[in-house]
């Protein structure tokens, strides 16, 4: 009986039972053995009368038409069946067929019954779709996550009385105001002072220091001559992880908390750091502490150990991507400034680009370099040199830092990739008419892009040309095709397809075999749709009304790709920490059991959308 219970409590739901319940359901399993190519429920036959649990072999669900058998899905250890016809009442809506010979637990009407009326995760369980079951495991890791991070409210943090002042009182008077209240910041408005409008605005310590006494400016200037307005704030709900990267990106330290349009206080980053000691917030600081590239080396294992801590607390992985994103960032620009102050200013406007992964705020701890440089189309004559050597400068210095060089190239060292506006635009527009393999090799990677250094505004130049994609049928085709070359590794049967390298079995590659297929799939929907995001999870939430895809294959998609990226990096994260190098390639089998249905409905997810968009864009048809 104990023997039962553990091989239950090992698999969803009964891994969410208590043991005493378990151990109810342990009691009163009936053990049955089935031949291989048995029927154990029939379509149309009679109601099942058990939960059947696979001990041992396969059970394939089958439909028959037209004389044809269609298996659309396949069973194995530990998964359960027979549910719908039991919460029905009715006949089996498939026929559950043993491929092997199997092994099975019966669990009685009767008491199933029972655990459904009083358990609601397990009676939920068999009553979801498998979008919500992934939805479901996405929201379960979220809300294992340390109340320091996403239980804790941002009213919770606010330890002090808001402190205000006219926007036509002096530095002086500010300055005397934050001493009195030993506060870092104010707010600065017109009475009634909580009322948060476009005019409002805050002044901190470090205003009065750069603004004022750095720019020799006299003590009696007006507040609304320094203050920093308008004002990025939050509602008095919001979670202080989501403070966190708004801090983070905006490189700001005080932030007003309102409620209905009301301040009712201010946080600081270090009412957050109180709270998170391995707080990527720490991440600026140290960065501005190095002062060699050894130290800017040792900010990517900080980034690294940051990343563990968000991991461990069950943080979203796309939020983890958004920290890396905005850590990385920070770095490259660090370095940009270092080179430009050795080499001189830039002589004309350029933009420095981050593209792929990175480009998506989908970098993972570690990964090769993607960027690209532009430059103004109107330059002196010096303008390529120096941006050669700056460009070959920051390559060689990140790649010190622990970033690779990208094995295609695709870097700004490379002369292709380092151009004037007018060529890069040229060769955009050409990726897009002309859609031959090059093209669309080159579109999955720069149409990712973001700027994140320099004066010229690439997206201007840039982003209207993509978005002439929407109505051009054949590079959507074409692309379309590109993307479903790399389906998802299932077989006829709806089972996981694994691979072997040398003396590796069993593996499944999580990039190529995963989240790429999912990354993929959202370029296009937004590409339909005229969306420029780029983020996987942002394109496939604002894409959908728009694109080839409704809301309910969106969601499941973002939900897969959630979950396929936090295996992912909690993969990599366990190889760096061995010392190893990072890779994309798990075992299938060294995955839980809970893991590995998961992942496996992850790749039903995906299978089922490109199908969808192989029939919109009759990608079969399409010539090579």
């Amino acid at each position: 009986m104990d023997e039962i219970a553990a091989f239950l409590r090992t698999y969803p739901p009964f891994d969410q039972l208590p043991p005493e319940a378990a151990m109810l359901a342990a009691e009163h399993i009936q053990i049955e053995y089935f031949p291989a190519h048995h029927d154990v429920l029939t379509f149309g036959g009679p109601p099942a009368e058990f939960l059947y649990i696979v001990r041992k072999g396969m059970v394939d669900f089958v439909r028959e038409e037209e004389g044809e058998v269609l298996v659309f899905d396949s069973l194995g250890p530990g998964e359960a069946f027979g549910y719908p016809s039991l919460i029905r009442r009715r006949s089996p809506i498939v026929t559950v067929r043993t491929r092997t010979e199997v092994l099975a637990y019966l669990l009685p009407a009767e008491i199933f019954y029972h655990l459904q009326a009083e358990y609601p995760l397990f009676a939920s369980y068999f009553a979801a779709s498998a979008l919500h079951r992934l939805t479901s495991a996405v929201r379960s890791r979220h809300q294992t996550a340390e109340p320091s991070l996403f239980q804790t409210r941002l009213q919770e943090l606010i330890s002090h009385p808001l402190i205000a002042i006219r926007p036509d009182a002096t530095v002086r008077e500010a300055a005397q105001l934050m001493r009195d209240h030993n506060v870092s910041c104010l707010l600065v408005n017109l009475p009634p002072y909580e009322i948060y409008d476009q005019n409002s605005g805050i002044i901190t310590d470090r205003d009065l220091r750069n603004r004022v006494l750095a720019a020799g400016l006299p003590d009696s200037t007006p507040l609304r001559q320094v203050m920093t307005t308008p004002v990025v704030s939050l509602p008095a709900t919001a979670l202080a992880f989501e403070a966190m990267l708004l801090m983070l990106e905006r490189h700001i330290h005080h932030l007003p908390v309102t409620r209905d349009g009301v301040v009712v206080g201010m946080v600081t980053h270090t009412d957050i750091l109180r709270r998170q000691s391995n707080s990527p917030l720490f991440l600026p600081r140290q960065l501005q502490r190095a002062h060699s590239l050894e130290e800017l080396r040792s900010y990517g294992d900080q980034v690294t150990a940051a990343v563990g801590a968000l991991l461990d607390a069950g943080v979203r992985v796309s939020d983890i991507g958004r920290v890396v994103a905005v850590a990385h960032d920070a770095l490259i620009q660090r370095i940009l400034r270092d080179v430009e102050t050795e080499l001189g200013p830039p002589p004309a406007p350029y933009a420095w680009l981050v593209l792929g992964s990175e480009g998506r705020y989908e970098q993972t701890l570690r990964t090769d370099q993607d960027n690209a440089l532009i430059y103004a189309d109107e330059h002196p004559p010096d303008a390529p040199e120096y941006f050669r050597v700056l460009a070959e400068t920051v390559v060689e210095r990140l790649v010190a830092c622990g970033f690779p060089r990208c094995r295609g190239n695709v870097m700004a060292s490379n002369p292709q990739w380092r151009q004037p506006l007018s060529v890069w635009q040229a060769t955009f527009a050409h990726w897009i008419d002309v859609p031959d393999e090059e093209a669309l090799l080159r579109s999955g990677i720069f149409f990712d892009f973001r700027q994140i250094h320099g004066t010229l505004y690439a997206e201007g130049g840039l982003r209207p040309i993509i978005t002439r994609a929407r109505g051009n049928k054949i590079f959507l085709g074409r692309l379309a095709r590109a993307a479903l070359r790399n389906p998802a590794p299932l077989n006829l049967f709806r089972n996981v397809v694994l691979e072997r390298r040398g003396d590796q079995k069993n593996l499944i590659d999580l990039k190529h075999r995963g989240t790429a297929m999912v990354v993929d799939l959202a370029r296009i929907f937004a590409l339909e749709a005229g969306c420029i995001d780029t983020s996987t999870v942002g394109r496939l939430r604002r894409s959908w009304p728009a694109a080839s895809i409704g809301e309910t294959e969106a969601e499941s998609l973002v939900s897969a790709f959630e979950l396929l990226s936090l295996l992912r990096l909690r993969h990599q994260r366990a190889q760096i920490e061995r010392g190893e190098e990072p890779t994309n390639l798990i075992v299938y089998t060294d995955l839980s059991p809970l893991e590995q249905r998961e992942l496996k409905e992850s790749l039903q997810a995906i299978a089922r959308v490109q199908r969808g968009i192989a029939t919109v864009y009759q990608t079969g048809r399409i010539a090579g």
